[in-house]
């Protein structure tokens, strides 16, 4: 949990960045960032962000909201701003605080009836209900939060389905998971595995590349040993507090500029973007879609991709991975199971960690990829410099 809003940590990671990058503040033209829960954030979050990074307050600023490919999406739209001139250096990425995120309004229940309650300061204090039934309900509700280790109501709002009253996403996952007939043994043996490597690449310093630490804040999200045992002995079904992420806080930036331009201005890139994709589906079609996704770099590349970055929206996605994208290595240092899930960010996450574990481990041809509720992924392929 952080202190700090999504705007703040989005300024921290811009200014990280453009130090790294050796680019100057006022040496770019436009900052695009990707932010879901934007409640309570005010106007132009990316434009807050871009000001808190020092950025000059004449520069374009834009927030992108497509769900969990928020952060994606900024940086392919920084893309289309390089190619067609409109601006020569772009900073693009996602922020998202959820522990600072208000909840103004009770969750859905199965009905799509929202549980009444009141606000007081950032809880949601239930009221209980006078029919037997209903207490029933609330009490499993109640129930199920526990058990998830959920403190925020608002996630059954956040990941609810928007064309169908009463189902989440992960209610779709569920569904695919019984169809395809993956159990539950595969699916946390997976988590287990994501936990694994990620504590790994922590504790070899894996991670110091692409991290630039806040503080007061813990550097990192990584559940304990312990707490990952405690959360397996409870755990019940496909998708669970075990093996599925937590809905983290972070943000993630990225410096974008044209080749000529890089070389004109003394930078030096450390990949090029070679193609991008994006697959629309329905919405129960979104556990697959990063297959499609990266299958469709494949095809306008004609390269494939060794190396594969893909979000884990949900722990039943990782064995779908493995069988598929046909690539040397998916998510060397585990994924979102392990490392949570900041919504707005995570798509340019799966982006940075991918530059970072293919110059470690020697990949020149890389992938990352991220699905998004209501139905659909986005990937990027990359080559590195």
């Amino acid at each position: 949990m952080s202190r700090f809003a999504a705007t703040q940590l989005g300024g921290r990671a811009i200014a990280a960045a453009l130090e790294r990058a050796g680019v100057q503040p006022d040496e770019v033209d436009e900052c695009i960032m990707g932010n879901v829960v934007s409640a309570g954030l005010m106007q132009a979050p990316a434009k807050q962000a871009a000001s808190a990074a020092g950025i000059p307050p004449d520069r374009q600023s834009k927030t992108v909201n497509t769900v969990c490919a928020s952060g994606m999406t900024a940086v392919l739209d920084a893309c289309f701003s390089l190619v067609t001139g409109v601006s020569k250096i772009v900073v693009a990425g996602g922020m998202e605080s959820r522990s600072n995120a208000p909840y103004y309004l009770g969750p859905y229940i199965a009905e799509g009836r929202r549980l009444p309650g009141k606000v007081r300061g950032t809880d949601f204090r239930l009221q209980l209900p006078k029919s037997d039934s209903m207490e029933a309900e609330y009490r499993e509700f109640l129930r199920g939060l526990e058990v998830s280790g959920i403190r925020e109501a608002s996630i059954l709002d956040s990941l609810a389905c928007p064309f169908c009253a009463g189902l989440a996403m992960k209610d779709y996952a569920v569904k695919y998971a019984e169809r395809t007939g993956i159990a539950i043994e595969e699916i946390n043996a997976a988590a287990e595995d994501s936990y694994r490597k990620a504590r790994t690449a922590r504790d070899s310093g894996a991670f110091a590349r692409e991290i630039a630490p806040v503080e007061d804040v813990a550097d990192d999200d990584i559940i304990s040993p312990e707490t990952e045992a405690d959360l397996k002995a409870i755990s019940y079904g496909y998708v669970t507090a075990y093996n599925a992420p937590a809905l983290g806080d972070g943000a993630t930036a990225v410096v974008l500029a044209l080749e000529e331009t890089a070389e004109r201005r003394g930078l030096s890139p450390v990949a090029r973007i070679r193609a991008h994709s994006r697959i629309e589906t329905p919405p129960e079609g979104f556990v697959h879609a990063p297959v499609e996704a990266v299958a469709a770099l494949r095809e306008a590349t004609g390269v494939r991709a060794t190396i594969v970055e893909a979000n884990e929206s949900f722990g039943l996605q990782i064995p779908v991975f493995a069988r598929e994208f046909g690539a040397d290595v998916v998510n060397p240092y585990g994924g979102a199971v392990a490392l949570t899930h900041p919504v707005g960010a995570s798509g340019a996450r799966v982006i940075v960690t991918l530059l970072n574990a293919a110059r470690a481990l020697g990949h020149k041809n890389g992938a990352a990829t991220i699905c998004y509720g209501s139905g659909g992924a986005t990937a990027v392929a990359l080559e590195l410099i």
